[in-house]
């Protein structure tokens, strides 16, 4: 029997995230990349977008729990995010997300 085992932890972010935030961010259009993407993480997600999103150009803004950890709050800014907490659980921070989705024209990157 051959194993074959995906090397997950070696992404930058260390989680499977990463490959479909990529490819979300490179379906946008240039309008799209323009005006940015928003989601709602507690972490993981949050970090791959935040992070290919500075590779690419787009502007993210990350809605994160207040129950977040706090390495992942800072990796987030550290990656270029613009990280609201808000929300006391990720579907609150959804909410939210969704609002200033609505209201900026943000492009809503579910993860």
């Amino acid at each position: 029997m051959n194993l074959f085992f995906k090397q997950e932890y070696t992404t930058i972010t260390g989680s499977f995230k990463e490959r479909g935030v990529v490819n979300a961010l490179l379906n946008l259009s240039e309008e799209q990349k323009k005006c940015g993407v928003i989601a709602a993480s507690a972490g993981n997600h949050a970090q791959a977008l935040a992070y290919h999103g500075n590779k690419l150009g787009v502007p993210v803004t990350v809605v994160m729990p207040t129950i977040s950890p706090s390495t992942k709050l800072i990796r987030c800014r550290k990656f270029g995010a613009d990280v609201i907490t808000q929300g006391n659980d990720v579907v609150e921070s959804k909410g939210h997300a969704m609002k200033i989705s609505c209201e900026t024209g943000k492009v809503y990157i579910h993860g």
